[in-house]
Formats: C-alpha cells, structure tokens, sequence
C-alpha cells in the first residue's frame, strides 16, 4: 500500500531535519583541558561553576563498580527539555498497561503547535502520526509539540497529565522530579513559586542518575521496553555536551564510545543526562549548569562548554586505570 501524502512529507521533512541539526549541533574540535592530579573529580567538577558565574550539579555513577562522584547531588535544579526523558518512561509504562499502543494514531492540529525545539509546529493542520513517532521525535529532535501530543494521550484533564508523570517517578523512588507544566504552553503555566523558579520541571541530579541506572540496568518496565528507549536515546540529535570532549580519537581498533542521552536547555540552564557505553565500562551520570551568566545560545556557550568538561572529568575518573 502506498504511503499517505502526509508521511511521506512527514519523513522528507524529518530526513531533511535531522541532517541539518547533526551539522549544527556537531561541535568544532576543542580538547577538554586536563584534569589536575592534586583534586579529586569532585573538585574538579566544582570548580567549573566559576567558568560560567553560576552552580553546578553532578551525579554519575559506574554500573560495574558501584562508584559515584556526586557534586550538589541532592540539590533542585530547572531540568528544560531533560524532563521529556521520564515523559518518555510514562509513556512506556502506559505501553506495558495496555492503556495506549505505540501504533496509536493522534492528530495534529492548530491548537496543538507549540514553538522552541522541533519540527510538527510547522506541519499542516490535520497531519497523522503514530504515538510511537511522536515519542521519537520528543527525544530525537527534542519536539515540544510532540511531547505535548504525548502527555496528551495520559489523560483529559491538565493536572492530569502531569500528575501521570509525577506519580511513577514517585513510584521508582525519584522524589525530587516534577513536571509543572507542558513545554511552552504559557495558558496553563501555573504563577506558583516552583513554576516561576523552575519553568517545565525539576529535579535532582541524583534522581535522574537513579531513573537512568534503572533504565541501563533494564529495570524501566520491562527489559524489551528498557532497550528500545535506550535505542531512542542513542538517536538524541543534540550533541554539544556530554559527547563533546570524550576521547574517540584515542579509541583503539575495535572500540567505540556511545552515549545515549537527553539535553535540555532554557537561558540560565543546560542539562545532559545519559548513559555512556566506553570500551572499559558502562556508566550513567546527570550533569546540570544553572544560573550561568552566559545565556547566548551557542555551542560555546560557558554553560555548555562546563557540562562538556564535567562529562570528561566523569569519563576520565571512570576509566582511569
């Protein structure tokens, strides 16, 4: 059967777009500057707060050996477009249910667009896609119009949606993570204390280590469910942060660094929270800037550049022999 006019427009527009977002988002060469042997990783990673005149927060931890490196851990921080990774984790979980399929057909409208990140605010007004297809392009292009679609889908009533969201990270143990709103939708924000400070959402650096050491440990759901959202993670577009600095030029005949993970940023705010598979070992870890002074919206942003070195600084302390 011939594909529908609209996804065939569908998947030119998504081809043509994630070409281009590789290109942009591909950083310039730079080396992560050496760690110094007389601090620990922690310290390390803390004193890279002052790079960008603002806080940081880390928490990582290596799944073969159990050890953490923890920095403002347990401290609240905006998570921006990170918060779509346990949106994506009630999705699957609404899978397992029963409750919605990932063929599910939704329906695109001009109600539904919002702007910021992604593609569907620029389709016409009745365009169809599978639930499944919206998740991807939440996590791939970080969509903010499909993320919608996707908490759409939880419930009817706005409070609904969120408390789908926020009742399962309470359930897995994340007690500090919270979605306040849908992304850029300004009718429904909330002129609450948290929504003011924090935007979309919130959390702790431990949390989201701990929801991605469940999801590197096939423990989200279920095992099959786990896999596919780690393959959804691998496509994650963004890759100014956590991947910039590892050290792929030095990788022996054979080995390969792959990092699965989701980005966030809003003005003051980048975030970096994944998984990285390296030749020595696996580890997840949660990395976010906040307050930075810097706000342009740059691959060289001072925020940006301090995630990317923190993500090197964990690298390093990982692997080191």
């Amino acid at each position: 059967m011939e594909e529908p006019t609209y996804m065939k427009s569908f998947l030119t527009v998504l081809f043509s777009y994630v070409l281009t977002a590789t290109a942009l988002t591909v950083p310039v060469p730079n080396l992560a500057e050496p760690a110094s042997p007389s601090k620990s990783p922690e310290e390390e990673i803390a004193s890279l707060a002052a790079t960008f005149g603002g806080r940081i927060g880390v928490a990582a931890k290596d799944l073969a050996t159990g050890k953490m490196i923890l920095v403002n851990a347990d401290s609240l921080f905006p998570t921006a477009s990170a918060i779509k990774l346990p949106v994506l984790v009630t999705l699957f979980e609404k899978f397992h249910e029963g409750v919605l399929h990932p063929t599910d057909t939704i329906f695109l409208t001009d109600s539904t667009k919002y702007g910021g990140s992604g593609i569907l605010q620029f389709y016409e007004d009745g365009a169809a896609l599978k639930l499944i297809d919206a998740a991807m392009l939440m996590i791939v292009l970080s969509d903010n119009t499909a993320t919608n679609l996707v908490l759409d889908t939880f419930a009817r009533d706005h409070d609904e949606k969120l408390a789908a969201v926020n009742s399962l990270m309470d359930r897995l143990g994340l007690h500090h993570t919270r979605i306040l709103n849908k992304l850029m939708s300004w009718a429904t924000k909330k002129k609450t204390p948290e929504s003011i400070r924090y935007g979309v959402g919130y959390s702790t650096p431990y949390d989201m280590m701990h929801l991605l050491e469940l999801l590197a440990t096939r423990k989200l759901v279920d095992e099959k469910s786990s896999e596919q959202m780690i393959d959804m993670l691998k496509k994650q577009q963004d890759i100014t942060m956590a991947p910039r600095y590892l050290p792929y030029d030095s990788l022996k005949s054979g080995e390969q660094i792959t990092v699965a993970n989701k980005t966030g940023w809003v003005s003051q705010s980048k975030i970096d929270v994944g998984i990285v598979y390296g030749p020595k070992t696996t580890y997840v870890y949660a990395i976010f800037a906040d307050n930075s002074r810097d706000t342009s919206e740059t691959v060289d942003n001072k925020a940006v550049l301090a995630v990317a070195r923190a993500s090197r600084i964990l690298y390093d302390a990982f692997t080191q022999e």
